[in-house]
């Protein structure tokens, strides 16, 4: 009986799953492998005119330079911030997505030298502090 004890001690059966980092990941591959990311991405940036070919495809087609995650916090929240730029052109045209934890939320700044500097997802004001260029 006590081993018994000692063994369901030792491995539960309903064990939490370790919470996955806000900081080191990176975005093609949390887009692949989360769908609240991947979507709260893709309605944010459906139906945009005017936006780079790489950030309209990014979702579907993933060319483009992706740094690793960063956890910000943000009015008390922990906040997870992308940044991603055009292959050869990351000077000219470049990317920050500040994600919710959950990846249910997302901002998006764009900074293009051809199309100037956008703000999608109504960014609180600090928000906008934590993502934008």
């Amino acid at each position: 009986m006590a081993a018994a004890v000692a063994f369901a001690l030792a491995f539960p059966l309903h064990a939490e799953e370790p919470a996955q980092s806000l900081s080191g990941n990176f975005l093609p591959q949390v887009i692949a492998m989360s769908a609240p990311h991947r979507e709260a991405l893709e309605t944010l940036l459906r139906g945009r005119r005017g936006l780079p070919y790489w950030i309209r495809s990014m979702v579907v087609r993933p060319k483009y330079i992706a740094l690793a995650s960063k956890s910000v916090a943000v009015d008390g929240k922990e906040m997870q911030l992308f940044s991603a730029c055009e292959a050869g052109r990351c000077a000219e045209s470049r990317l920050r997505a500040l994600f919710s934890a959950d990846g249910k939320r997302v901002t998006v700044y764009i900074h293009d030298a051809r199309q100037g500097h956008l703000v999608f997802g109504d960014p609180t004001p600090a928000e906008r502090l934590a993502g934008d260029f």
